[in-house]
């Protein structure tokens, strides 16, 4: 059985201690490149958007639509890239099916 050692630490030391720690992580966090658990890197809004070479509005439809999903670290909204040019890929080459669009002229 081990021995328990009670010492008297000031409020104001935790405090510190504590706040150091928190900023530490912090920091390590903004400086880290985003990737998620499997190793591929996740993108934010304005990124996936240059990316895909579309409008940020065109990201949040896609969302909306549910073709593209969203992750959140920390509160951010990030993207993986590899699903936007799946999903950016297979929406350009479907819109090149051979399907055309024409207007006839009414006489």
């Amino acid at each position: 059985m081990q021995d328990i050692v009670l010492i008297s630490i000031p409020e104001s030391t935790i405090r510190n201690i504590v706040e150091q720690a928190v900023r530490k992580v912090i920091s390590e966090i903004q400086t880290a490149p985003a990737a998620s658990a499997d190793g591929k890197q996740l993108l934010t809004r304005k990124e996936a958007a240059e990316l895909a070479g579309v409008c940020l509005a065109t990201i949040d439809n896609k969302v909306k639509d549910g073709i593209l999903k969203k992750y959140r670290t920390g509160g951010i909204v990030r993207f993986q890239r590899s699903e936007i040019i799946e999903a950016f890929s297979q929406s350009m080459f479907d819109n090149g099916k051979g399907r055309t669009r024409s207007r006839a002229k009414k006489s």
